[in-house]
């Protein structure tokens, strides 16, 4: 019993903030501060290429509940760093330092599942330095708030599950989950994963499996539930959860859609197309080609989506061969967007995604910013610098490739907290990448928050694979 004991302290003594003070983590994390700060001044105030920028904003009074396409959680950090200061420069700097806080989150979170010191170095560097993670913070964007959450909520679920079920902690992380799918509501997927996760982790005891699953759901369902008290108090129109699944659900389906195998709906006929597949735009272009079919037939908004939902449920179960190769492709192409012949309208490029890339919508979206915020005029200096250091720190197809191997590798052989890792960031990670591509269309932006907990999932599995071999050469030692 004493040896019991002596190794729950020693697991309760990792993960402390304390080990914070490993020094070479110390210097990763100085270097992720210090390589934000040179960013901050060669890229003055933000990357503004966005025209959704001025919507989360909330630009001219915009209602906070009065967007159909997004919920208001991001636009609510807006409002509150915007309450503190309306310089521009000062949310993106906040943002950024949020963005570093997921390095602290992945290698205490690691040091708790009993990883090496250096090791948990490694998954660290990943948000800490990775290019297209400083891109998404440089950005007024949602992406870097849900990849916040995200980590955030899944480490800290980590610290209420290892060594011993802690409800305060697991409990937290099921909040921030919540509240990552009130930042984009795919941060939803990521309730059910860690409540399988957790009660499948106590499946011993049926009580205490329960208890796990219970402190990992209701926590984000009492976030909801706030969310939507406040939709109800300011009397707000749209929750932007899932106003516009009918539209979403149609894009998906339209680029395959054959009216010839289903029965089309009364009222929608005039969707049918006599496009082959190979000559339809993707799935955004029946969404925001202002000359496409649905956009000159129907008013874009909730009440004409339950027509265009209907439509598309059809399409799907009557072809469900072309909907999972849809699906399957749009996933492959997180690996290499290369697999399929690019299309219109099929998702944002890697290369737009870039600090190289500036268009004609940036003046628009700064005029728009300027009358919200004070010092909105970009200023850009080292450009070349900032393309370079992008394209060497980021996670390509082939690293993607490696560390997905890794996390299957560790699925089967991994023992112990090292496999509960390798579970819950592995399909924390799968849920992000397959649930835009499940409900709508490839975006390389998507990618990118999957990505981070991939790479703790694939080390996971490296780890799982060190100690496999370890215990093998120990049995034929003895």
């Amino acid at each position: 019993m004493s040896e019991i004991n002596s190794q729950s302290e020693i697991l309760n003594s990792r993960g402390n903030w304390r080990e914070l003070f490993y020094p070479p983590f110390l210097i990763l994390l100085g270097t992720g501060l210090f390589v934000r700060i040179v960013l901050i001044l060669l890229y003055f105030p933000a990357v503004m290429i966005f025209v959704d920028s001025p919507r989360y904003a909330r630009i001219n009074s915009w209602p906070l509940f009065g967007d159909f396409w997004m919920p208001a959680g991001y636009p609510m950090l807006l409002q509150l760093l915007h309450a503190i200061s309306n310089q521009l420069w000062v949310t993106i700097a906040f943002q950024h330092l949020l963005g570093a806080s997921t390095g602290i989150f992945f290698f205490l979170a690691l040091r708790r599942l009993g990883v090496a010191q250096w090791i948990a170095c490694i998954p660290a560097a990943v948000p800490l330095l990775c290019g297209d993670q400083l891109f998404q913070e440089h950005t007024v964007m949602s992406d870097f708030l849900l990849t916040l959450l995200a980590i955030a909520g899944v480490c800290l679920a980590i610290r209420g599950l290892v060594p011993q079920l802690h409800f305060g902690w697991l409990a937290a992380g099921s909040a921030l989950l919540g509240a990552a799918g009130l930042t984009r509501n795919i941060g939803f997927a990521l309730v059910p994963v860690l409540a399988v996760c957790s009660a499948v982790w106590f499946r011993s005891s049926l009580r205490r499996s329960s208890l796990a699953f219970v402190t990992a759901t209701l926590p984000a369902f009492l976030v909801f539930g706030c969310y939507w008290s406040a939709y109800k108090l300011a009397h707000g129109r749209y929750l932007g959860l899932n106003d516009m699944r009918g539209w979403n659900l149609y894009a998906r389906a339209a680029p395959f859609a054959d009216c010839r195998k289903f029965a089309v709906p009364a009222g929608t006929e005039i969707l049918c197309e006599q496009r082959p597949p190979s000559e339809r735009p993707g799935p955004f272009g029946y969404v925001w080609d202002l000359k496409s079919t649905p956009r000159q037939r129907f008013v874009l908004g909730p009440e004409t989506g339950k027509k265009l939902e209907v439509f598309a449920w059809r399409a799907i179960l009557h072809q469900p061969r072309d909907y999972v190769q849809a699906v399957l492709v749009d996933l492959a192409k997180y690996i290499d967007p290369a697999i399929a012949a690019r299309q219109r309208y099929g998702g944002t490029p890697r290369d737009v995604l870039s600090f190289g890339y500036r268009n004609e919508s940036e003046k628009l979206v700064v005029d728009a910013m300027a009358k919200g915020y004070r010092g909105v005029k970009v200023r850009v200096r080292g450009q070349p610098l900032l393309v370079f250091y992008q394209n060497t720190f980021r996670i390509d197809g082939f690293i993607i490739c490696t560390l997905l191997f890794f996390s299957i590798y560790g699925v089967f052989k991994a023992r112990g907290p090292i496999r509960l890792g390798v579970w819950l960031f592995g399909l924390s990670a799968l849920a992000l990448y397959a649930t835009p591509v499940i409900v709508m269309s490839y975006d390389f932006r998507y990618g990118i928050p999957p990505q981070e907990l991939l790479a703790v999932s694939g080390v996971l599995g490296m780890v799982a694979m060190r100690q496999h071999k370890q215990e093998q050469l120990r049995k034929r030692e003895n």
